[in-house]
């Protein structure tokens, strides 16, 4: 997704006073904000990177190293711009035209509304809130944008997706009549690592294993089905659930660090009498799929 920041007008926008450049940064530097920002620099060649940050200095330093390698005429990160620790997203976006954010989704909202206070474009990965004060925080972010007349791109790829675009136009010009009800599943093997390693600090483990700790990811549902709600969201016209049942549980003995489930059942109510039926599932092993029905 992050390669369709150009084509929202920042080339117009974002450049550096007296430049061609657009200076990115990440905040992050796990395989989701990587990509992202491989993701950007194919899209214009006059994108560099030029700021990482991550909890971890040794994370922050291999993603340098690694973009480098793919991109040597793009990625410029000097050492005093490859940060570490907990301020790290404040010091990149100090020094960038657009930021990229994709980490623990508990800092998503907190990081998007530094990025745009500081009047900067930003894309976001999803889940961009995982909880009613993160939402909250993503709502003021999104308003106080509009104001500043600034980009915000969400990581819900989906809506980037050319045959994805032509099926749900398709869909609510009514080719297929009236959606009565859908089912959607996200069930694949686990993310991440799974072990606890001898002589780290519990904090820097939940944080090292973020997908393991509802807290830091907000459990597997807004992490993978995510993605399947948005495009049934997309198909039924924008119009939200009014209600939802479901259970999870955890039933894997691989997944024992942490408390995140690793299999979920949701049923969602329209309040037009549509339900939506939805699945996910971490299991190494089993069979695996995340499509829309």
């Amino acid at each position: 997704a992050a390669a369709a920041a150009p084509t929202l007008g920042l080339l117009r926008t974002a450049h550096a006073a007296g430049s061609d450049v657009i200076r990115i940064g990440m905040v992050g530097a796990g395989g989701r904000c990587t990509g992202a920002a491989a993701n950007c620099m194919n899209a214009e060649p006059g994108i560099k990177l030029v700021a990482i940050s991550d909890l971890f200095a040794d994370r922050a330093e291999g993603k340098r190293q690694a973009l480098k390698k793919q991109k040597p005429d793009q990625v410029d990160v000097p050492d005093d711009q490859c940060f570490a620790g907990l301020d790290g997203y404040k010091k990149v976006i100090e020094c960038v035209d657009v930021v990229l954010i994709a980490c623990a989704a508990k800092f998503h909202p907190m990081y998007l509304k530094a990025g745009i206070e500081a009047g900067k474009h930003v894309f976001v990965e999803k889940p961009h809130g995982i909880d009613p004060l993160g939402i909250k925080v993503v709502n003021e972010a999104t308003e106080l944008a509009k104001q500043k007349n600034l980009g915000i791109l969400s990581g819900l790829q989906s809506r980037f997706h050319p045959a994805i675009r032509e099926t749900i136009q398709r869909v609510l010009d009514g080719q297929i009549g009236e959606i009565i009800s859908f089912e959607e599943n996200f069930v694949r093997g686990p993310y991440g690592n799974t072990g606890r390693p001898n002589g780290v600090r519990e904090l820097e483990v939940q944080y090292g294993n973020q997908y393991r700790f509802s807290w830091l990811c907000g459990d597997d549902v807004p992490q993978s089905l995510v993605h399947n709600m948005d495009r049934a969201t997309w198909a039924m016209g924008e119009v939200t659930p009014v209600k939802c049942h479901g259970f999870g549980g955890r039933s894997s003995s691989e997944n024992l660090l942490g408390d995140v489930f690793d299999h979920n059942a949701v049923v969602y109510h329209y309040a037009n009498g549509v339900r939506g039926y939805a699945f996910c599932r971490t299991t190494r092993g089993c069979y695996n799929e995340n499509p829309s029905i």
